[in-house]
């Protein structure tokens, strides 16, 4: 892998490129700003020839710090003026100058800053060019090419060539083992920032997917609970159907949602609501599923578990011919206290449309629909029997004051002279007369008619109400007196039980058991005669016995 190459995935990227221009430039900046002083305190004794190159090379260094050239161009640069100040001191002083150090420092620059193995030929031109100007010394050349230059025989030349050759090998040595070791570690840094990178993204991409997952969830609870708020006010049982299945088809987003009822023996489940248009017309047509055992849907009544079926499931699929969009179902329980009501049939039109996690919110939904169902069925069977019970209770309420009444019609008139009773059951037709029905649990148990003396003949609605309002109080005290009345009988009846039963039992005798109860019952009821017999009478007599007959007191 190629240090250079970026990493468009790292967030933690070492760019080997970036790194030799910011350094070049930093190099360049450095020299530039160093240089002058060097030049300032050359230039006293340097010859017309040197002052011209330093010159030159000067502005060469600017030209590349300051105007925008490549890498190349500037490294180039660079390079060459290292070369060449070395050179110019070796012509200058000998060998034994600092053109040794520009040399060197031409290697290091060169090794590290370019590639293709610049350092390699820069060194052999290095060698090449030292021993060269030994031999120039040696024939004289030398001499013309610098005055002043001081006498140095062939050896220093042969130790200084052989000394610069194997400072500048190690140099280059080291420094290309040390790149090969910092590529290696540009290298390593890369993988791992790109497997950092890569597990930084496959987090995000799992923290998105869970931060979606609980956002549909989140949304699954809240549509749930309004669900279940809208319908659990709802008594009519036909009208809770219709809003569950319609509520949980629009705000989940299933294109047809059913209901089966289960009978009292659990065999066969009626589609009782159906929120899609064709699962309208099979409600209408009574539509039923029978719960065998062949059937994968028994499981849910049975099992009281929710089954999840999607088209991938291949031959197991619970495909429904009547809906053929279906490509993911899920079937749940309807259960209240672990009793099976029915089932709640959903059906997709998405491949996975279902999952483990859905089930348990819908599976919620479908036991707080089932407790409001049972709520509803329960409220509704007890206002049946309640009005039932009002039923009866108005029947028997008739009945009694039927009976009560067959036996006295009481009625009481107000005259000028005072409270009187009436006993005739003719009742002259005023109309000018307020008629107002004395009510007791919805039945009429008698009326009360009033008249207006002369000059004053309508009645207001205002007075209606007020007589109307009495007239529900006497009712009531009506009913209340004849309670009492039938608790003071029953209690007198009782008393009357006891006392007779408290004289019968002062004794043992049996003849005075049976006196003491004859007497009694003719003196409680008034007779004229009680008799009690003890003892069966015998119609045939047995020959050789005797009859006896029954034992009779009066």
């Amino acid at each position: 892998m190629n240090p250079n190459t970026p990493s468009a995935n790292s967030s933690i990227h070492f760019s080997y490129l970036d790194w030799r221009e910011r350094f070049i430039l930093g190099i360049l900046r450095i020299t530039s700003v160093l240089a002058i002083p060097m030049m300032v305190l050359s230039f006293p004794t340097a010859t017309t020839v040197d002052k011209l190159l330093f010159v030159v090379l000067y502005l060469a260094l600017l030209a590349a710090t300051i105007l925008p050239f490549s890498y190349t161009v500037r490294a180039s640069v660079l390079l060459v003026m290292a070369f060449a100040v070395g050179i110019n001191a070796l012509l200058a002083w000998g060998p034994w100058a600092d053109g040794s150090l520009f040399l060197l420092a031409g290697l290091i620059l060169s090794s590290l800053l370019i590639d293709r193995r610049v350092d390699v030929v820069l060194l052999i031109l290095s060698i090449i060019t030292i021993f060269s100007l030994g031999f120039l010394q040696q024939v004289g050349v030398y001499r013309f090419l610098a005055e002043n230059v001081p006498i140095t025989t062939p050896g220093d030349w042969r130790v200084y060539g052989i000394d610069f050759s194997i400072a500048g090998t190690v140099v280059v040595l080291a420094l290309r083992q040390f790149r090969s070791a910092f590529t290696r570690v540009i290298q390593d840094m890369q993988l791992a920032s790109e497997a950092l990178a890569s597990e930084r993204t496959n987090l995000e991409e799992k923290v998105r997917e869970r931060t979606n997952e609980l956002e549909t969830r989140a949304a699954q609870l809240r549509t749930s609970t309004l669900v279940a708020r809208t319908v659990a006010g709802i008594q009519s049982l036909s009208e809770l159907l219709e809003s569950v299945t319609q509520l949980i088809s629009e705000k989940f987003g299933y294109y047809h949602v059913g209901i089966y009822i289960l009978d009292e023996r659990k065999k066969t489940a009626f589609l009782q609501a159906a929120s899609s248009s064709f699962g309208k017309q099979l409600v209408g047509q009574g539509f039923r599923v029978d719960l065998d055992r062949r059937n994968p849907i028994n499981l849910v009544v049975n099992q009281n578990r929710n089954i999840i079926s999607l088209d991938s499931d291949g031959e197991n699929f619970l495909s429904d011919p009547d809906f053929p969009l279906t490509r993911s179902r899920m079937i749940l329980p309807l259960t209240v206290r672990g009793n099976a009501l029915g089932m709640l049939d959903l059906h997709s039109d998405q491949p996975r449309g279902f999952s483990v996690l859905d089930a348990e919110i819908l599976q919620n939904l479908a036991d707080l629909v089932a407790i409001s169902f049972d709520n509803a069925r329960l409220i509704n069977e007890t206002k049946s029997l309640v009005a039932q019970l009002d039923v009866n209770k108005s029947i028997q309420t008739q009945r009694t004051w039927q009976k009560l009444t067959s036996r006295q019609k009481p009625a009481y008139q107000y005259t000028p002279v005072g409270v009187r009773p009436v006993f005739s059951s003719i009742k002259k037709d005023d109309p000018e007369s307020l008629h107002v029905p004395l009510l007791l649990h919805g039945q009429t148990i008698g009326g009360i008619r009033l008249s207006r003396k002369a000059g004053v003949t309508e009645w207001t609605e205002r007075e209606r109400l007020l007589v109307e309002k009495i007239a529900d109080q006497i009712a009531l005290a009506l009913e209340n007196s004849r309670l009492v009345e039938e608790a003071q009988k029953s209690a007198l009846r009782d008393q009357m039980i006891a006392n007779i039963s408290t004289r019968i039992r002062e004794t043992l005798n049996t003849e005075s058991v049976v006196r003491t109860a004859a007497t009694e019952l003719r003196r409680v009821f008034d007779l004229k005669e009680a008799e009690i017999s003890i003892g069966a009478p015998q119609l045939d007599s047995a020959p050789g016995r005797k009859n006896t007959g029954p034992l009779k007191l009066k």
